[in-house]
């Protein structure tokens, strides 16, 4: 939980972007999942606008108050959403290319770390968007989580954040999921490709609003489902008790 990517030929996201940045604007990466089929990522999507997000992302953005830490935030776009608003943004990822390109993206303050290094704050608001709940990897991770975060909220800050509920997609789509049980649910690993960088396994997780909740409250956050998408998608807010 603690690293951060430091060889850019790990970076495969990150590269892709810069990529982008230099006007390569059709390219994309391949995702390989031990749960889902083989996807692509489009550079595309991460540079999107206001006007190109969806109603939940907007609607987290109009949560925001305060000191806020944009975690996960690839490209910047979050960060620059709210730097128009002038907000006072932290813009947190490990990749070291996403980094660079928020830098040449004039994001005021990016920082090349890992969430749970950070040992203190006082932030108004921590942002985590785009399934940002999934960097915590598991069950285990989301609850050591819920305890770090602590360490980084003012008194009265919240936690803005989304994921999906696989089992309301697997509804939905009137399908059975043999493999998907409580043991390991939503948990999955992802291996990014970007032309012949590969990135290293890492673990991400898709949580249901009930047992992010229930985790929530053992933690002491109330927990509010602010909004609903497609396919199982939310938007929570999480706050002291």
């Amino acid at each position: 939980m603690k690293s951060i990517i430091s060889d850019p030929h790990k970076d495969p996201l990150g590269a892709m972007m810069l990529d982008y940045l230099h006007g390569d604007y059709e390219v994309f990466a391949e995702v390989a999942s031990t749960r889902f089929s083989m996807s692509t990522m489009s550079a595309k999507t991460m540079f999107r606008t206001y006007a190109e997000m969806d109603e939940l992302e907007r609607e987290a953005l109009h949560l925001c108050r305060g000191t806020v830490l944009d975690v996960g935030a690839g490209s910047g776009c979050h960060s620059l959403c709210l730097q128009e608003q002038n907000v006072d943004v932290d813009a947190l990822d490990i990749s070291p290319g996403c980094i660079k390109v928020m830098e040449k993206r004039e994001v005021k303050n990016p920082i090349h770390n890992n969430l749970f290094s950070l040992e203190s704050g006082n932030y108004t608001t921590i942002l985590m968007l785009m399934n940002g709940l999934g960097i915590c990897g598991s069950l285990d991770g989301l609850n050591l989580f819920l305890q770090h975060v602590r360490n980084l909220l003012a008194e009265d800050g919240q936690v803005i954040a989304d994921s999906t509920d696989l089992r309301l997609l697997y509804n939905d789509e009137d399908e059975e999921d043999e493999s998907f049980d409580d043991s390991d649910y939503g948990e999955t690993e992802f291996i990014i490709t970007y032309d012949t960088l590969v990135s290293v396994p890492f673990q991400w997780i898709y949580v249901g609003f009930p047992v992010l909740q229930m985790l929530a409250e053992y933690n002491g956050f109330e927990c509010q489902q602010i909004a609903t998408g497609q396919n199982g998608h939310y938007l929570a807010r999480m706050y002291r008790s």
